[in-house]
């Protein structure tokens, strides 16, 4: 089981892209397959940019990664809006 922890990034679209790479590495720590942490990439991706649509020039995001009781969830907050988006993960084996 992974650890929580939290991450704070510019919605700048040149740092943006940093938090679903990490996303994605999260998901597989967590148990799951390099699918695992490409759907939960993707699934985050489009959470961020709906996100910094409506966002300011100087907007940050606040991400919370957690493992949940199936599989992982991460937190987003940004200017008073907010998204969770989580991805199941297989059973843990054993």
């Amino acid at each position: 089981m992974s650890l929580p922890f939290s991450l704070q990034v510019p919605a700048d679209a040149r740092y943006r892209v940093l938090a679903p790479e990490i996303a994605s590495r999260y998901a597989e720590v967590s148990g799951g397959t390099k699918a695992d942490g490409q759907a939960l990439a993707a699934a985050l991706t489009e959470a961020l940019e709906g996100l910094a649509r409506d966002g300011g020039p100087d907007a940050t995001f606040d991400l919370r990664f957690e493992p949940g009781a199936s599989g992982v969830e991460v937190t987003v907050r940004s200017e008073g809006r907010s998204t969770v988006v989580r991805h199941a993960l297989p059973a843990p084996k054993g």
